[in-house]
């Protein structure tokens, strides 16, 4: 494997001579928490992927014991929610960004181990092909702490019953089920995470390259015409007024955050479910 010469700070792109581009998430100690910053350079690195000749293929994958705690709150406690408009382009300029694997030719795998949580778990919703780890947990549990999702796609993977089950319980979710629930392609052992990721992506490396566009530009647009866009929009526009006017219980968690730390909030926060699960 190859490695490029482009400094990032919270990303590592590479190329192999399978022609596939390895971009990782490399903020592990901070559990890979998608800041605004490694959002921008996890994008720049996937537009730059998708226009070089030399890539078939695209895997994300994390650094570190997990790809990603999701949402980067400590980010989150310095913004400013004077007023919904600015609040609203944020959130719309975030979701265009944020959704790029939807966006690119080439096929995207994410490659997850032990936790995808919250934006993590969206962000894997938007690739081509998921393969986790047996011992990986996903889900939404942000809205336990009255923080929203941030493009719900969840709703046109699985069904009705499932997906009000996941947003309205906040529960984390299993590899295994998640496999059953259409929520991930593949489950792995933890040590094989790599070679079956590889194996997978070589595969669809050496698929002719334009039949590979010409399908992946089909299939997003027969879920577009269904309405996938129109309903991301109108829910950009829900989160919009709950990212300027909290619920309590976010206003709290926040508030912590700042006092306390991250973690002292979250223990409090959490303490209202324990032995529910």
């Amino acid at each position: 494997m190859t490695s490029e010469t482009t400094n990032y700070e919270n990303i590592l792109y590479e190329v192999d001579a399978e022609h596939i581009c390895w971009i990782t998430l490399n903020r592990p100690e901070k559990a890979n928490a998608m800041s605004e910053a490694l959002i921008l350079e996890l994008r720049s690195g996937l537009l730059r992927a998708d226009q070089d000749d030399s890539v078939h293929v695209i895997v994300v994958r994390g650094a570190g014991k997990g790809f990603s705690g999701g949402y980067d709150l400590d980010g989150d406690s310095q913004d400013d929610r004077s007023s919904i408009y600015p609040y609203r382009l944020k959130y719309i300029r975030q979701f265009e960004e944020f959704i790029t694997p939807w966006l690119l030719s080439k096929p995207v795998i994410c490659a997850i181990h032990k936790y995808a949580i919250g934006k993590a778990f969206e962000f894997s919703l938007f690739c081509d092909y998921t393969i986790a780890t047996s011992d990986t947990k996903m889900g939404y549990s942000e809205v336990r702490y009255g923080l929203s999702a941030h493009c719900l796609f969840m709703p046109w993977l699985v069904n009705m019953k499932t997906a009000k089950d996941l947003l309205l319980t906040g529960r984390e979710v299993p590899a295994e089920e998640a496999k059953t629930l259409g929520l991930i392609s593949e489950v792995c052992a933890p040590e094989q995470l790599h070679e079956v990721t590889k194996r997978k992506a070589t595969l669809m490396a050496r698929i002719p390259r334009h039949m590979q566009q010409m399908h992946k530009m089909y299939l997003n647009r027969l879920y577009e015409m269904q309405g996938l866009r129109s309903a991301t929009d109108y829910y950009l526009e829900l989160v919009a007024v709950l990212g300027q006017q909290p619920v309590p219980e976010y206003e709290e968690l926040t508030r912590m955050t700042v006092e306390k730390g991250l973690r002292a909030a979250l223990d409090h926060a959490q303490a209202r479910y324990k032995g529910l699960d």
